[in-house]
């Protein structure tokens, strides 16, 4: 089982991702993946401005889609509670699950209104 622990304390996600440029005018959250033996297995970045939100990163085993999956459910669940209502993702590593969740392909960015991605299948 993993466990995803949220962090909304932008000088906490600064360290986790320290190549990215913040904005004023966003809200920004990230979530760390803890295994059962204490492990990180991962972690995941969004960005909420208004009622957009995005998906920044995702890093982790990209095999292991259910891992992947509960990224994107944790920073989806993140972003719906601050308001947002639409997400969009430019990552190519994990295009098979955002399709697999919902999120739709335009000009490289896959979007999709976040109640209808929270409703999509999972990747079982």
């Amino acid at each position: 089982m993993i466990f995803y622990k949220p962090i909304s304390d932008i000088s906490k996600i600064s360290c986790l991702f320290d190549n990215r440029l913040y904005n004023d005018d966003s809200i920004y959250g990230a979530y760390i993946g803890i295994d059962e033996d204490g492990n990180e297995v991962g972690k995941c970045l969004v960005m909420i401005n208004g009622y957009r939100s995005y998906i920044l990163s995702v890093e982790c085993d990209f095999d292991d889609k259910l891992l992947v999956e509960g990224f994107l459910r944790s920073g989806l669940n993140y972003c719906a509670n601050r308001n947002a209502y639409m997400c969009y993702c430019e990552l190519e590593d994990i295009c098979d699950v955002l399709t697999h969740l919902g999120f739709e392909k335009t000009n490289d960015v896959y979007s999709g209104d976040i109640p209808t991605l929270l409703k999509g299948s999972c990747c079982k």
